[in-house]
């Protein structure tokens, strides 16, 4: 029986993602002591890139034709993660993930065909509602941390997320959310449902909540395993103008970097 994890990574205009996964690999490397296959391009993998922490590079021509506020994102394609994958069980991962335990591991003891968190935490905001598709459809589930095994059912399951890919407005159209960014997150959700005839397998759920770093909140790295975090509160009331600093360190827990910048800055150190 073959374990590994997965990453997807396409450099951007804006950003280089080949950099943030060779940066992730070397934690799963140290923490989880796991394979690690990246999934990229020809235009992405330097030349003479890290043979030491790929267990295999794959390259394919990834779809170009997704734009945020900051311009091209180039995360199209997470359901060729079944296939590609040279696992018997797999963990598909973000880039911005920071991994600093070894919990991942414990994604192999639930006994399921795959699973992905159904719910988030924002380290500042634990209470912070649960976002949802749109206010005529789902709560959202994440794509970030995915765990799946090879089997008919998680095949089906990729199979489902290419359908929503690829007919993506008609599905927002649907359930009345934008289309004109592509979310996997978003794609996963209808796909699980659409696998699930329409309705939900709490086998499918990761028991723990996924861990976000807002935006506004700086990452520090103090060492291997510890983070200092910096969040600015922003006053609109009548103490508009005036900010706040609040500080937690994380030592020894897995989180998600939602700020980009944030993210590249912190591996930059």
């Amino acid at each position: 029986m073959t374990r590994g994890v997965i990453l997807f990574a396409f450099n951007s205009p804006k950003y280089n993602y080949y950099d943030m996964a060779y940066h992730t690999a070397k934690r799963i490397g140290h923490f989880l002591n796991l394979p690690v296959t990246l999934v990229s391009d020809e235009a992405s993998v330097p030349e003479e890139c890290e043979d030491g922490v790929w267990d295999k590079i794959i390259k394919v021509v990834p779809d170009r034709d997704n734009f945020r506020d900051w311009g091209m994102w180039i995360n199209k394609g997470r359901y060729m993660a079944y296939e590609l994958s040279p696992y018997d069980e797999t963990i598909l991962l973000d880039v911005d993930y920071i991994i600093n335990s070894t919990k991942l591991l414990t994604l192999f003891d639930i006994d399921t065909e795959f699973c992905c968190h159904n719910r988030t935490s924002f380290l500042m905001h634990p209470g912070a509602p649960q976002e949802i598709l749109s206010a005529y459809s789902y709560e959202t589930l994440w794509a970030t941390v995915v765990m799946f095994r090879k089997s008919e059912r998680a095949k089906h399951i990729f199979q489902c997320l290419e359908m929503v890919q690829k007919n993506y407005d008609h599905y927002a159209n649907i359930h009345n959310f934008i289309a004109g960014v592509y979310r996997n997150d978003y794609a996963l959700t209808l796909a699980l449902r659409i696998a699930n005839g329409h309705g939900t397998n709490t086998s499918d759920v990761i028991p723990w909540d996924l861990l976000h770093v807002g935006k506004n909140t700086q990452v520090y790295r103090n060492d291997d395993n510890e983070f200092n975090t910096e969040y600015t509160v922003m006053f609109d009331n009548w103490q508009k103008g005036k900010v706040r600093k609040e500080y937690i360190v994380i030592k020894d827990m897995d989180f998600h970097v939602m700020n980009k910048d944030i993210y590249v800055e912190m591996i930059s150190e």
